[in-house]
């Protein structure tokens, strides 16, 4: 029989997605602290981007080129390269969310048993995918278009196409997400035994976004402290981005039909994208769902090497690091979340040591780089150090076989909280001689920077063990790998972040309300205001990490499944 697309079974897959979606907002399902923080973050970044971009858009409206200025031009080329933006974002994202739900999704194994076809279930979940991509969508849409709009006088027909915008983008974005999704899972099928690669490759990957992120927090400090920004907008440049504005497709159509030009040209491209790539997407996915659903069927399990002999036994407490050090290693989301993201920590650290310092001395000719260094090393080590949120879901259900060995409980809990430690200590380690040798700080406060830092990651990780122990959520994978965050990784993140703020946040405000009024002895101030409450925090969430720890261990029998 024929793979056809039955609509009916898409209606009813779309509903049974969306059950199991309401059902994350019931009572005893719901994470109040993910959701605030993901709709609070949201809200910044919007508010942060409108103010910067319309700063932006004023300045890059007013370059000349050849001693001309063309606004038209200049918006032309703007709305391109900010649609570009988006829809780079959106496509990422799409990838990743065709990947989880088609390709990782639970829900694939009941639905091998029925009689759906593979292209059915492809397009209700490529639908699910769209819904939640229109509402980002709409977000990017309005807060561009409503930007430019202000800044610029603009035809009726400018806020129709903005309409029609937020339904469309996210169909391009899909269209091309259906069809590079294919390739993207197969590169990751075939790096998924290669752990050093994929380690490498990720991390490299991750310092290249940072390094693009720290070019755009350089951007922002230029408009910042005056019109620096304008004078990088040279005949060079501008010739540059003229010639590379040619080649944005298809987000130069999108500026065409934005701006009223060559509309023809523009509507019969952006139908030819999306008609091309979900035609290919379609003809080529029963095949690959095929694979898929047999991979998913045989556990996807195969040996990578050859069995070794153990040359000698292990102390219980080093080989149950290793396994967890294993265990991370060798699973591609967590050698992301865990690994890779604490290597680059302390680019990041400096990205923005850079930016705050030169900001800070510009507006207050103060200088407060021991404080911006104490805020930035523990705010990003608190995002760091997430990773210690999932130190007992993440076993799965190995947890019950390590509880069964005669190893005393002390040793399981405590060897995960020193491989977490070592890797944060190593994070803070080299942030803080970055820091120094750059100059930013002297060795001494290095120091005490390293081990404040590390106080606060202590607690954090303390805190996030007892915490998962508590609240454990094994999944239902062969491999147990846990592919959507629960409760405790929005708890550790607000909590640390909280921290940072409290103990970083509270010494840097310090420093700039007595900017204009120096006080005798204000430094020492900050190394007793952190001193204390690094301690205290440290202190505190070790009572609770080991207050019954093994009561609670003895008598465990939880591990609600994901």
């Amino acid at each position: 029989m024929k793979d056809r697309i039955d609509f009916k079974q898409v209606g009813a897959l779309l509903r049974k997605q969306f059950e199991e979606r309401a059902s994350a907002y019931r009572k005893g399902n719901f994470d109040v602290f993910g959701f605030l923080l993901r709709w609070f973050l949201i809200a910044v970044f919007l508010a942060v981007f409108i103010v910067f971009f319309g700063r932006f858009t004023v300045t890059y409206l007013s370059v000349k080129t050849g001693g001309v200025t063309v606004e038209r031009t200049r918006l032309y080329e703007l709305l391109a390269m900010t649609y570009t933006v988006i829809l780079l974002f959106l496509v990422i994202g799409g990838i990743s969310q065709i990947n989880r739900r088609l390709f990782d999704a639970d829900d694939i194994k009941l639905l091998m048993g029925m009689p759906v076809g593979a292209k059915t279930v492809f397009v209700a979940k490529l639908v699910s995918i769209y819904l939640g991509q229109l509402v980002i969508s709409v977000a990017c849409v309005l807060a561009v278009n409503v930007t430019v709009a202000i800044h610029t006088t603009q035809p009726w027909y400018f806020y129709l196409v903005t309409a029609l915008f937020c339904f469309i983008l996210p169909l391009i974005s899909l269209a091309i997400s259906a069809l590079v999704a294919m390739p993207y899972h197969a590169l990751k099928q075939f790096l998924k035994d290669k752990f050093v690669l994929y380690f490498i490759l990720i991390t490299l990957a991750t310092g290249l976004l940072f390094y693009l992120y720290s070019i755009v927090l350089g951007a922002v400090r230029d408009m910042l402290l005056g019109d620096s920004l304008k004078f990088f907008f040279n005949e060079q440049v501008m010739n540059f981005l003229q010639t590379l504005t040619k080649f944005l497709y298809p987000a130069v159509w999108l500026a065409d039909l934005l701006l009223g030009q060559n509309l023809l040209v523009a509507g019969l491209g952006l139908a030819g994208v999306l008609a091309v790539c979900l035609t290919v997407a379609l003809l080529v996915i029963r095949r690959l769902m095929v694979w898929v659903m047999q991979a998913r069927i045989a556990g996807d399990v195969h040996f990578i090497h050859k069995k070794s002999e153990i040359k000698a036994a292990k102390r219980p407490f080093l080989a149950l690091m290793r396994k967890d050090f294993l265990h991370v290693f060798r699973t591609p989301a967590y050698t992301f979340s865990y690994f890779s993201v604490a290597v680059m920590m302390p680019l990041m650290v400096y990205f923005c040591m850079t930016i705050g310092s030169s900001i800070v001395v510009k507006l207050i000719g103060m200088n407060c780089d021991l404080e911006i260094a104490i805020f930035l090393t523990l705010l990003f080590g608190a995002l760091t150090n997430v990773f210690c949120s999932t130190n007992i879901s993440r076993e799965g259900e190995m947890f019950y076989s390590v509880k069964a060995f005669p190893v005393d409980y002390k040793q399981v809990f405590f060897s995960k909280v020193l491989l977490c430690m070592l890797v944060t200590a190593l994070s803070q380690l080299i942030s803080a001689v970055l820091l120094a040798a750059m100059g930013y700080i002297i060795w001494w406060q290095a120091a005490f920077l390293f081990v404040g830092g590390l106080l606060c990651s202590f607690a954090q990780i303390c805190f996030a063990t007892r915490y998962d122990f508590n609240h454990a959520k094994f999944s239902t994978e062969e491999d147990g790998e846990i592919k959507e965050s629960g409760n405790t990784a929005s708890t550790i993140i607000v909590l640390g972040m909280l921290l940072a703020f409290l103990t970083g946040g509270s010494v840097l405000l310090l420093r700039l309300l007595t900017a204009l009024r120096p006080v005798v002895g204000l430094g020492y101030l900050t190394y007793l205001i952190v001193g204390i409450l690094s301690m205290m925090a440290a202190a505190l969430a070790y009572y609770y990490f080991i207050r019954k720890l093994g009561e609670r261990y003895y008598t465990f029998s939880g591990g609600g499944q994901l």
